[in-house]
């Protein structure tokens, strides 16, 4: 909890050296989207580590979902929150001996592992470009709220993925003038105590322009998790294309 402390207080003096000169939106708006993920696991999990490959973990179908609050107070951060859902259901037969807290299960086990790395975002943010070139900087609150499980014939254990974390958060996109096309690059960071936790998309999208701004983004998205916290020992990579519906208004 120390160094989770000092890793917000760094966090918080980045962001707020980068938004001196942050301006605020011209009006108040909102933006939603939800859409798929399509994410492709690699690394270890567990001390003894077993790979994704010894617990089958492929590729995973993947969802998301999130609401941005924008408007033209300045100095007062913008609101966007994002719920991220992350699991893995698999069996396989372990090939090394994989340990899941205080468990050991030997290598030619058959286990059924159970992962829910999923997580929620709520994102402080400034603009501090808003035109066609738009940047905003800011600090993101991860909460994860899910478990790792394994279990075989006569071993099961069950591991709580409580954690909380703050980030530095960016986000940087290119509005095509009078086109409607945007392309961009979005991520998260922070590293503290030998953990690290890093992720972004790069997208592009289209905005059809109606009272109600539909539209379509497309994009690949990349997570990866180093993580040696409150019997929690991951260092995965997620990544693949996601596909999502957005809208503004």
């Amino acid at each position: 909890m120390k160094n989770l402390t000092k890793a917000l207080g760094i966090s918080l003096i980045t962001a707020a050296s980068m938004t001196q000169h942050a301006t605020a939106d011209t009006i108040f708006g909102i933006y939603a989207g939800a859409g798929g993920w399509r994410g492709d696991y690699s690394g270890t999990v567990g001390d003894p580590a077993a790979s994704t490959g010894d617990l089958s973990m492929g590729k995973a179908n993947n969802t998301f979902y999130y609401v941005a609050i924008e408007h033209p107070v300045l100095f007062l951060p913008n609101l966007k929150v994002q719920h991220n859902e992350l699991t893995s259901r698999q069996s396989s037969i372990l090939d090394t001996d994989f340990r899941l807290d205080d468990i050991r299960f030997p290598a030619g086990t058959n286990l059924r592992t159970d992962f829910d790395l999923s997580y929620t975002d709520a994102t402080l943010y400034y603009e501090v470009l808003d035109n066609w070139l738009n940047l905003d900087v800011g600090i993101t609150l991860r909460k994860y709220s899910g478990y790792l499980a394994a279990e075989a014939s006569q071993l099961s254990e069950k591991v709580d993925a409580d954690l909380a974390l703050p980030l530095i958060y960016g986000k940087f996109q290119f509005d095509l003038p009078l086109t409607g096309f945007f392309a961009g690059f979005e991520g998260n960071y922070i590293g503290y105590n030998g953990n690290e936790l890093f992720d972004y998309n790069a997208k592009i999208g289209y905005l059809f322009d109606s009272a109600l701004d539909l539209g379509i983004e497309a994009g690949y998205r990349t997570i990866t998790m180093n993580i040696d916290e409150n019997d929690v020992v991951a260092n995965l990579e997620l990544k693949g294309p996601y596909l999502a519906a957005i809208f503004h208004f």
